[in-house]
C-alpha cells in the first residue's frame, strides 16, 4: 500500500520478525541493513572527531 519507489528504513535497532517481518526484509524495498552499516561509520567518525578536538 506504499507509494511507488518507497523504501523501508526502520530506526535501529530493529529485529527481523519483530518490528519488521521476514518477508519485508527480503524485499527490494528494505534498506535497513545498508543504513546500519553506514550509521556505524558515521558514529565512529563523530567519536574520533570528538576525541581529537583540543
Amino acid at each position: 500500500m506504499a507509494n511507488e519507489h518507497a523504501v523501508l528504513n526502520p530506526c535501529p535497532p530493529f529485529y527481523r520478525g519483530e518490528e519488521v517481518s521476514g518477508e519485508v526484509v527480503e524485499s527490494e524495498y528494505f534498506v535497513g541493513y545498508e543504513f546500519k552499516k553506514n550509521l556505524l561509520a558515521a558514529q565512529q567518525a563523530v567519536i574520533i572527531w570528538c576525541m581529537t578536538r583540543q
